[in-house]
């Protein structure tokens, strides 16, 4: 049962770090590709369904694909992209690669593959994406995306990150850990093909690719 766990660890580790150093424009391509399917596949049940009008009142979105796997210790890593909405216009600006990656200690045991959407909120969120790293729940407030018409008089101004997730594969106990957001630069310029920074792409100084267009077509359907 042991060798049975490791394994599984050990395959959790080497696929988030296969993802983090193994860097191509398809692969920046197919994350897009699958995040738009998920946005896709969220917005289409209605037990998951993000309310339209907290998409239309957001401030962008993030969209992450994350991976745990622990015995004891635990790794945890995943990628994930950030696209702003213009307050005036709400149009989208191109995407920003960003990656999550680090250890936690405590009990647990198994592995995990976790799609999540994070709604930005307010100016603060905007702001911790421009750092070079973020600690959701210490350097910005996070809360659970609530569901239903009256989902915008539940969150607090404070709040600056919504999550909406679901969880594939076996993860129990508990672990104590804080989601650290770091800029993916070196994607960013794989991307773009020169050096990008996030503050250029958010205040669109950056030509949308053709490969993202599916995703901002996806988003602009969801907030009509």
């Amino acid at each position: 049962m042991r060798i049975k766990l490791v394994l599984l660890i050990t395959c959790c580790f080497l696929l988030v770090n296969s993802e983090a150093y193994a860097i191509s424009k398809k692969k920046l391509n197919d994350r897009i590709e699958r995040y738009n399917n998920y946005l896709d596949e969220v917005m289409e049940i209605p037990d998951t369904e993000i309310p339209s009008n907290l998409l239309k009142s957001c401030k962008g979105i993030l969209i992450m694909r994350q991976y745990k796997a622990g015995f004891i210790f635990g790794v945890k890593g995943g990628s994930g992209v950030a696209l702003k909405r213009d307050k005036e216009t709400g149009k989208w600006s191109a995407p920003t690669f960003v990656t999550n990656a680090e250890g936690s200690f405590g009990f647990q045991i198994g592995g995990q593959a976790i799609d999540a959407i994070l709604l930005i909120m307010n100016k603060s969120g905007v702001e911790s994406l421009l750092q070079a790293k973020c600690k959701l729940g210490v350097d910005v407030s996070v809360a659970a995306g609530p569901v239903g018409r009256d989902a915008e008089a539940k969150i607090g101004p404070d709040t600056a990150f919504l999550v909406y997730s679901k969880a594939k594969g076996l993860y129990g106990g508990i672990s104590l850990e804080g989601g650290i957001i770091t800029q993916d630069n070196k994607a960013n310029k794989k991307f773009y093909g020169k050096e990008v920074t996030v503050k250029e792409i958010f205040k669109g100084e950056v030509d949308v690719p053709e490969e993202a267009n599916v995703l901002i077509k996806t988003l602009d359907k969801y907030c009509n």
